[in-house]
């Protein structure tokens, strides 16, 4: 929201300098940027990657994990072992 307000702001200090043509030639600019596919797939993957990285409940797979010589039955019993799935 800052940054907005930060590019708001300039853009109207530079609008208001080279005039009115050049201040929507700027905005025109900005907007096509702003609205552009690459930049918008770039903010997608940019927000995935950061809630990926703060997510606190991460996706886990199930690892069976062997022991032998436990149990009743002194063979072979599986238990249940998570672990970070990683794409």
């Amino acid at each position: 929201m800052t940054q907005l307000a930060i590019g708001a702001a300039a853009g109207y200090v530079m609008g208001s300098k080279a005039g009115r043509k050049r201040y929507h030639q700027i905005v025109d600019t900005t907007q096509k940027v702003v609205n552009s596919p690459l930049t918008q797939q770039v903010i997608r993957s940019t927000r995935k990657t950061i809630a990926n990285q703060l997510d606190p409940d991460p996706r886990m797979r199930e690892v069976k994990d062997l022991r032998r010589g436990r149990g009743k039955n002194h063979g072979e019993i599986a238990d249940t072992i998570y672990e970070p799935d990683h794409d």
